[in-house]
This record gives structure tokens, sequence and C-alpha cells, in this order.
């Protein structure tokens, strides 16, 4: 790591040294960096008031750093962006389990424009991340360790996807790959779902999709997504649903029909089961 120490500089500031980070893990290319305490905590972490010229994501395994106050769902931690510059200091020496990124001001604004063109701010702003980017980050800090050929290809290539990663759970675009079926029948519905929720769509049509018959599909489906594709197809609904509530302006009824419910009632059943609050509730919740 120290071979690279200019590099760490870059990203985490000109005035770190390499005794702050004797307690932790580095593996940095040009554009990111994957931080992990691995033996202590990071003394330049504590430091009261200290800033980083890159934009910082928190992924807390402990949930130890912060009190999560957004939702997180099963197979998902809560993470927490920093945009640079702005002072923050870790709360004592003790040794928490988390992984800091650390992505270039620049590249990651290059990044984000691709999907808005608000400028990226963040202040300590928390949202829900899947556990499969530790699979990402993990590759991440292999490639860099081996040295293979070629590897500053492929670091950059993982640089690319995690920060995309990072910007898509930032708007609440999360997926979980375990749920992605290797079953082409399974996943191919599953990509008709994700494009046409706001249909009516039945097994049957489901199943054609894969030259199968209903029942055969349904019971492949579920033995796949340990869930009936009607019910991957409300879970789905409900998950683009959330989207829209952020928004204040659009009604919920005009939601509901816009996700493929067939009434506000039905909408509310349905998100209310699954959420825990109702539509209204969490809208009011998202927006204060």
């Amino acid at each position: 790591m120290m071979d690279d120490f200019k590099l760490v500089q870059k990203l985490i500031g000109e005035s770190v040294t390499q005794e702050d980070l004797k307690h932790v893990d580095c593996y940095v290319h040009h554009k990111m960096g994957l931080f992990i305490p691995s033996t202590g905590a990071c003394q330049y972490a504590i430091k009261p008031n200290h800033t980083h010229p890159s934009y910082m994501f928190i992924i807390d395994f402990s949930l130890e750093m912060v009190q999560p106050v957004i939702e997180i769902k099963e197979n998902h931690y809560v993470a927490t962006a920093v945009s640079p510059y702005i002072p923050h200091q870790e709360q004592g020496e003790k040794f928490v389990h988390y992984y800091c990124i650390l992505i270039e001001k620049v590249y990651f604004e290059e990044q984000y424009k691709r999907y808005t063109d608000e400028k990226p701010y963040f202040n300590w702003k928390q949202f829900a991340i899947c556990q499969d980017i530790l699979k990402a980050l993990n590759t991440f800090a292999f490639e860099y360790s081996k040295r293979m050929k070629n590897s500053d290809i492929t670091l950059e290539a993982q640089t690319t996807i995690i920060t995309h990663w990072l910007i898509r759970s930032l708007m609440g675009e999360n997926y979980d790959v375990r749920a992605i079926s290797s079953h082409y029948a399974v996943a191919r519905a599953q990509h008709y779902i994700e494009e046409h929720f706001s249909e009516g769509i039945t097994v049957k049509q489901l199943a054609q999709l894969g030259s199968m018959s209903a029942s055969s599909f349904n019971r492949i489906f579920k033995k796949e997504i340990h869930l009936t594709p009607i019910e991957y197809l409300i879970e789905t609904r409900v998950e683009k649903s959330k989207k829209l509530l952020r928004r204040k302006e659009i009604p919920i009824t005009e939601i509901a029909m816009r996700c493929g419910f067939s009434s506000s009632a039905h909408f509310s059943s349905k998100f209310s089961r699954l959420v825990g609050v109702t539509p209204s509730e969490y809208r009011h919740t998202y927006n204060n």
C-alpha cells in the first residue's frame, strides 16, 4: 500500500500519514480507494473536523457509527454518503468494523451526471445498499493485492461497477444479485416484469415466455426465487411505487394506477403488508 501512498493522500487528504493508517487495510486505484480498519481504529478518522477531497461512502456493519433513520430490508446494509470537504470525526478510538470507500471528486461527479443534472451533495445521507456489493468490493481488494497482469484494467472496471452501484443505490435503485435466477425462463420472466410491471400480467403469460406450462413455471419460479410469480410482481410494483411516493406532486391514486394496482385501496393493502406502513405514512416519513 505504501508504494501508492500518493494515491492514498489524493483520496484521503494531503495531511494523512502512514502512521494514521497503521490499523487500516488500504486498496487504492487512481479514482477510488477502499479502506478497511482491521486491527484498530483509523487514527485519521478520529481527528476533529477532518475532511476529504473525495466523496466518502461508509458501509457500517455493526450500526455503531450511525443510527438508521431509513428502512433497511433483509440482505441490505445501511450506508452513508458524505460530500467532499464536509468536516466530520469518528467518535472515540473504539474499533468498529466498516468499509470506507472514497471516490475521486471529478470522476464521481461525471458518473453522477449520467443520472441527473443535479449536483451531488450529501451531508451524512443514509441509503440502503445490497450486501452483494461486498463481492465487488472484495474483488477490488483482491485485484489490488494480487497485482496480476493487466490488474490496472480490471481495477478500472471494478471502480466503474462500484461507483454506479453506489449511485443507483443512492437513488433507490437497489437490486439483490442473489434474487437474479440462473434459470433462463425465470430470469426472462423477471426481466419482463421489470419492464411491464404496470400492465396486467398473468402466470400463463410469463410461462409462455419460457415455453413452459403455467404449473411447471410456477413451481420452478417459487423454487428459484422463494416467491410465486405474482408475489414477485407485487413486490416489484411496491418497490417502484416507493420512488414515486418520494415525489410529493404525484397523487397516491395516480401512483397506484401507474404501478399496476387496480385501485388505491388495493395498492394501500399490498403496500402496508410489505412495508409495514401505508403509502401516505411512507411519503410523510421519507419527506420529513
